[in-house]
């Protein structure tokens, strides 16, 4: 399969009332990806918007999905395949690459990828092998050989070696101290024998490679567990082991749906009563969507801290993790015991076809899953700002010139605008440790993006990002502890000696947000190459 081209039209959002937004596909430009565009009607100056006005590339790195169809006519796979596509042109990404064989992988591209629904993912076998016990690594083999040839993949594959494969999800919660209740794997009748005085009563039974509660036995004592033990292995598939879990006593459990650590999606699984160890709605429970999944800013009133602490703990990034509490009434603050974790959380809420309750979280999903490779894209490098004014562009020139005049600010002057000898190549350079953000305040400018953005093009400078906003105290927003600005701090440039901006200085001084002082105009700085910038950066404040 080739690149898939984006066919989605324009689309126009009114805004707040000053301005319109727009999102533009484009197919030139620095890497032929879209641009979020923000402009303003009728080339209004920015300063009577008095709004930032911003068009910024999104700093989405190559995309792409990889389909597992194997030639086959797949419902779970299309459905997704295209709230992915969907999601993709939302975070800037006009043209994913879609594969589904792994010579077809574009090194450095991020790859997203899901497996979900039973037998939706099917590879050969050994003589012997059982499909079930085999299939987590065939997923893992699988999608490494995308990895293996330089795709960035998300999920990371190893994370699937505990799909549907609760005898290693035991061993890894036990290895990583994740609360759960007492567990044993028992891989025959006679062990099962040996291990019975060991074993904590009440239990549940389980197979470790079903799902949504199929074949789930229990029992209360030594009698009743041999019973149920000898049931089981009568069924059972060779070389299948029986996972045995005390029992919690508890009538509500949850099932949270989370991505990175975050939980997006959560409902309360309900028995009628405990002698129903169905927890599906199917077996004779029912849901309860009126969830705490966040608290407000970030408290620790909802689960979101715990499952971000699992998520960390496990080394699961992606996936739908069941939790209970042995009180009656089920508190989120409190540390739950988790009873298993599937990866990709295939199944979030009840249905399988295309209804609202299916396809709405699962939007929510993709959307999640984009955001979060964007976010690891975003923070392998640190973000240096830079100013363009004096800085990467010979402006006070063109504003002595015309004196201050409006006319200094008119799009067939500012193109006009010598660089800074050595500009373009230093950054180059330093793009390679740095995402390269341009961040200028170009207020009085008639069509200030549009002209800034050509000029940057038509003077040969990369670079990741480009924000326009009205004044200096503006860029503020954008900026951590974590981030470097280059600027020159100058105002007044019609005058014969411009003044200095220290109350902006101050500012970010107080902020505690690093910035350093660019000589004014550049005074050919940029010539000694990017180990000048470096040691610029090294001495910020």
């Amino acid at each position: 399969m080739g690149p898939a081209h984006s066919n989605h039209a324009d689309i126009a959002e009114k805004g707040d009332g000053a301005f319109s937004h727009w999102r533009h596909t484009i197919t030139a430009g620095p890497w032929c990806k879209s641009m979020l565009r923000f402009s303003t009607p009728r080339n209004m100056p920015l300063k009577k918007v008095r709004a930032m006005v911003a068009v910024v590339f999104p700093m989405a790195p190559p995309f792409g999905w990889i389909e597992f169809n194997r030639g086959k006519h797949v419902v779970h796979q299309e459905i997704f395949r295209e709230l992915f596509l969907q999601t993709f042109p939302r975070a800037g990404v006009a043209r994913p690459h879609l594969i589904d064989a792994a010579e077809e992988t574009v090194p450095d591209t991020r790859y997203v990828w899901r497996v979900g629904g039973n037998h939706e993912f099917e590879l050969p076998l050994k003589e012997g092998e059982l499909y079930e016990k085999r299939l987590p690594y065939q997923i893992v083999e699988w999608y490494a050989e995308f990895e293996r040839r330089g795709g960035i993949l998300y999920p990371p594959p190893e994370s699937y070696l505990y799909y549907q494969n609760k005898v290693g999800l035991a061993r890894l919660f036990i290895e990583r101290k994740v609360k759960i209740p007492p567990t044993w794997v028992i891989t025959s009748l006679d062990e099962a024998k040996s291990e019975m005085d060991k074993i904590q009563f009440p239990v549940v039974i389980k197979d470790p490679y079903g799902f949504s509660s199929l074949g789930l036995l229990q029992a209360a004592g030594k009698d009743e567990f041999m019973e149920k033990m000898e049931l089981y292995f009568s069924k059972a598939l060779p070389d299948v082991e029986a996972i045995v879990q005390s029992k919690v006593v508890a009538l509500k459990e949850a099932r949270v749906t989370y991505v990175d650590g975050r939980p997006f999606h959560g409902y309360w699984r309900i028995r009628h009563d405990c002698s129903n160890l169905g927890r599906a709605s199917n077996l004779g429970g029912f849901q309860d969507f009126d969830f705490p999944l966040q608290g407000p800013c970030g408290e620790r009133e909802a689960i979101a801290p715990y499952v971000a602490e699992f998520a960390n703990r496990t080394g699961i990034p992606v996936g739908g993790v069941d939790f209970i509490w042995e009180e009656e009434d089920a508190d989120v603050k409190t540390m739950p015991y988790t009873l298993e974790v599937s990866g990709g959380a295939a199944r979030m809420v009840q249905g399988q076809g295309p209804d609202a309750a299916f396809v709405i979280p699962s939007l929510c999903r993709t959307e999640f899953m984009i955001l979060a490779v964007i976010d690891r894209y975003r923070s392998e490098r640190k973000h240096l700002f830079v100013d363009i004014d004096n800085v990467v562009s010979l402006s006070m020139e063109r504003v002595r010139r015309w004196k201050g005049d409006k006319r200094a600010y008119m799009a067939s002057e500012v193109i006009k605008d010598l660089p800074v000898p050595g500009a373009a190549d230093a950054l180059r350079r330093l793009r390679e440790r740095y995402f390269i953000r341009f961040l200028t305040a170009r207020g009085t400018y008639e069509d200030a993006f549009n002209v800034t953005q050509t000029w940057l093009e038509l003077n040969d400078f990369d670079y990741d990002d480009l924000i326009v906003v009205d004044r200096p105290q503006s860029k503020v927003c954008h900026f951590t502890s974590q981030t470097l600005l280059v600027d020159d701090f100058t105002l007044g440039h019609e005058k014969k000696e411009p003044s200095l901006n220290q109350k902006f200085m101050d500012q970010l001084s107080a902020a505690k947000l690093p910035f350093v002082q660019f000589p004014l105009g550049g005074s050919n700085l940029f010539a000694f190459g990017p180990k000048t910038w470096i040691g610029l950066a090294c001495a910020s404040r």
